[in-house]
């Protein structure tokens, strides 16, 4: 015991460490130097990586996993920073302060980004936490359309404003007013989206942050845009039946497979990207397990009469591709809902209210036109409040972690509960 104590306490050059208590998640990598007798440093990199990833001889990335080259770059140069701090303090004859060699240890981790601009830090925001957080493919075009919208943001500036660069020092109160008024006017945003886009941006300051690439002013600032209340678009049991008995056409057979996927999915919580990742290997006798692609989170579903009877019409097709259900691609699968909804009479006068600015704008639809594979997860959790589960059951199916999040599915029971009892009546 003594001997691995010394061994991981002392050290003639720099080491690196993974620590973080969650398995689950990528670690910190530490650099851990006893570079004095009696003086230890223990520095976050400001890097992560999956512990599967990580050579414990080498103390570097795997050399075959993606961003291992620039996550290595910067490890080489702190190692040979600490080294040379060590170094140059023996030659001097002067004492090392451990205060010292972690302020060398900063212009070494920051020298290569320190002078990159804004859009090169985005990018490597965006490189190396989707690697890190799975990011789905929805979450890539987010962040992809708004690095297109501040760039013609900048280029706007820079016409009111001479040399205007978007500088992550003066990210303040003025910036996001200006940031918030170019998105109202330039593309017609809606409060609710712009409100969206700015917590995706703060979400990159709070990574720069943590590397100390720009101030902490910017969590100060508050932008409060008006918001309609947000309804919830969701199918009831009998409005489910409907289009489950609904009689399709035979030259539209696609709707007949259409209709049993988005049953499938409204009697089983899935979203889209799990429900086209669900194979036949998952599904047991009772159940089936799905490690969710949101949140890489694990979930066990048992099936029932319907979800059995709608599995057992495509064995064909489970043993030809290893895949669960026949489902198309996101944008087909929306594009078919809507007139397999209308087919079903699902024509409910549903009117909308947003706010673009301080403008409140309401439109009207018929509720076929308002279905999407999302109506899916919605329906799921607002049938099964309805049906007295208990919310934490519900969570245990679709992976919400509070009941916060379940907030505006209860208003909706509660509105539909005031309805059904007005139905006592002579």
């Amino acid at each position: 015991m003594t001997t691995d104590t010394k061994k991981r306490t002392t050290y003639k050059v720099p080491k690196f460490y993974l620590d973080g208590k969650d398995e689950t998640k990528p670690k910190a990598i530490f650099l851990k130097y006893s570079f004095a007798p009696g003086k230890r440093i223990s520095y976050f990199t400001g890097l992560r990586v999956e512990a599967s990833l990580w050579h414990l001889e080498k103390q570097r990335v795997k050399t075959a996993s993606n961003g291992s080259i620039e996550t290595n770059d910067i490890l080489d140069d702190l190692y040979a920073a600490a080294v040379k701090a060590v170094k140059d303090a023996r030659l001097m004859k002067r004492m090392l302060t451990k205060e010292y060699l972690k302020s060398e240890l900063d212009i070494a981790n920051n020298k290569k980004i320190a002078k990159t601009g804004f859009f090169e830090l985005y990018d490597s925001f965006v490189k190396t936490e989707s690697k890190l957080k799975s990011w789905t493919k929805g979450t890539h075009t987010k962040l992809a359309t708004i690095r297109t919208q501040l760039e013609e943001f900048e280029l706007q500036q820079k016409k009111a404003k001479k040399s205007y660069k978007i500088d992550l020092n003066e990210i303040n109160e003025d910036f996001f007013m200006e940031l918030v008024n170019f998105w109202q006017i330039q593309y017609d945003l809606r409060n609710s989206t712009i409100q969206k886009n700015i917590h995706i941006l703060r979400w990159f300051f709070n990574w720069c942050l943590k590397k100390e690439l720009m101030p902490g002013s910017y969590k100060g600032v508050r932008v409060d845009l008006k918001k309609g209340k947000k309804k919830v678009i969701y199918l009831d049991l009998i409005e489910l039946k409907r289009i489950y008995e609904a009689e399709i056409p035979p030259q539209k057979n696609y709707l007949d497979r259409t209709k049993d996927i988005f049953v499938f999915q409204c009697f089983t919580g899935l979203r889209y990207s799990d429900l086209k990742n669900l194979k036949t290997s998952a599904i047991k006798k009772d159940y089936f397990e799905v490690t969710t692609i949101k949140t890489g989170e694990t979930a066990t579903i048992e099936l029932n009469d319907t979800t059995r009877e709608i599995l057992n019409k495509y064995t064909d097709y489970q043993a030809a591709t290893g895949n669960a259900l026949p489902v198309p691609c996101n944008q087909d699968y929306n594009k078919f809902l809507k007139p397999l909804a209308k087919l079903a009479g699902i024509n409910e006068i549903i009117t909308l209210v947003h706010f673009a600015g301080d403008n409140r704008i309401e439109r009207t639809y018929e509720k076929w036109q308002l279905i999407s594979s999302h109506t899916a997860r919605r329906s799921f959790i607002t049938n099964g409040l309805a049906l007295g589960i208990g919310s934490e059951v519900i969570r245990s199916w679709t992976g919400h972690k509070s009941e916060e999040s379940f907030k505006a599915y209860y208003e909706v029971v509660k509105e539909r509960k005031q309805k059904d009892m007005n139905k006592f009546k002579f």
